[in-house]
């Protein structure tokens, strides 16, 4: 199956949130199976990382629920969190490339 990763770049909680929302939203919104999650920060700014894959299928109908995916995600967190950037990558061959 193939592996995606969504970074989401967090800005300032939504009143009444806290910051451990954040991750869950996104990870309730998946609609995939996740298989890793990380907090990091990088350049100072937060980011969420979410690792998830697809069901198999043909290349271009999987990139397309990885993107449905990420979409979920972001307006899911956008509810407790401001977020900046968002990034998908498709694991290929060892490396993580960028989903157009």
């Amino acid at each position: 199956m193939p592996s995606y990763r969504v970074e989401l770049e967090i800005g300032r909680m939504r009143p009444g949130s806290v910051p451990d929302q954040v991750m869950d939203a996104a990870r309730a919104a998946c609609g995939h199976h996740v298989d890793a999650t990380d907090v990091a920060i990088t350049g100072g700014v937060p980011r969420i990382l979410l690792r998830f894959t697809v069901p198999s299928s043909g290349h271009d109908e999987e990139d397309h629920a990885a993107h449905d995916a990420a979409t979920r995600m972001r307006t899911a967190v956008e509810e407790v969190a401001d977020v900046g950037r968002r990034r998908l990558l498709r694991r290929r061959q060892g490396s993580w490339l960028p989903v157009l």
